[in-house]
């Protein structure tokens, strides 16, 4: 299935401190460096690091797949929502988001897949699929957990995005800061689709991916997904309180919404981080030679 599996372990680990240096920038020196253009940039790193990444386990043509996938399902769901009201609810994006494909920025696309690849690779810790050939049910267990994985990062961004930023609006509402609950549970079925599409595509084929055996390798997608994860603390830190409202004119405190923010992220996304860490902590004692 792969020509290289050898983890390109120092490129991935330049693009996360790249991704770093970059959000701190937008967030402490905006004069130099816009959110609206650290977003663009920041998505291309993640993308970088999740075909660079991604590529060691399931070869170039695998982790292409996965993005393609990904960006398919995505720009179909988010086209259908948009138009219908399924799965996300009646919402739509402003001109923040950028050009568009129908509806749906082109944004959206990869975002859903670096997003997604994460969740996927923190699944597979969760799971010990990582570590093992032997999986456990994996046409449900690994897409359904890593669906709800990337959906706590949803959770965080949503009213963010939505109701501070005005990136997206929901027409009517709702009751999570301006975001309606629909979006969530859409959030879970797009990416147990996507997630269940690339368990398929691997069942069919005659090899199995290859197990990277680099600690460093797995510890990757915990420090990226814990570094995502403080972006919400550090916003309810730095963020002055100011009166925000959607457009049903719901009005809340910009300082209650990422407080909010900071303790989703902590008891979800940490949360998560922490057990991965854990799995790849006794995964290391367990396959270390013995004593003598």
């Amino acid at each position: 299935m792969t020509e290289d599996t050898r983890p390109p372990q120092g490129l991935c680990w330049l693009l996360i401190a790249a991704w770093l240096v970059v959000t701190l920038t937008s967030l402490f020196a905006p004069a130099l460096l816009s959110f609206d253009t650290s977003r663009y940039i920041n998505v291309a790193l993640m993308s970088a690091f999740t075909l660079a990444h991604g590529g060691a386990r399931y070869g170039q043509r695998g982790i292409a797949i996965y993005f393609l996938i990904a960006m398919a399902v995505t720009y179909v769901t988010e086209n259908a929502s948009i138009f219908t009201g399924f799965p996300f609810g009646h919402y739509e994006h402003t001109a923040h988001m950028g050009p568009q494909l129908l509806k749906a920025p082109l944004l959206v696309g990869p975002i859903f897949a670096v997003a997604g690849y994460l969740g996927w690779a923190l699944a597979g810790l969760l799971l010990g699929d990582a570590f093992s050939a032997r999986r456990l049910a994996p046409l449900i267990a690994r897409p359904l957990i890593a669906a709800f994985i990337t959906s706590a990062w949803d959770l965080c961004v949503d009213p963010i995005g939505g109701t501070m930023n005005r990136d997206w609006i929901w027409a009517e509402g709702g009751g999570y800061f301006g975001v309606g609950w629909m979006n969530f549970f859409g959030w879970m079925l797009t990416m147990f689709t996507i997630f269940t599409l690339f368990a398929l595509y691997l069942e069919r084929q005659s090899a199995r991916p290859p197990t990277p055996q680099g600690y460093g390798y797995w510890l990757q997608p915990i420090v990226f997904w814990t570094l995502i994860a403080l972006q919400f603390p550090l916003l309810f830190a730095i963020v002055p309180d100011f009166k925000i409202s959607d457009p049903t004119g719901h009005a809340w405190q910009a300082a209650d919404l990422l407080e909010t923010m900071m303790l989703v992220s902590i008891f979800t996304m940490l949360f998560t981080a922490l057990l991965a860490c854990f799995q790849l902590l006794r995964w290391r004692v367990e396959s270390a030679p013995p004593a003598h």
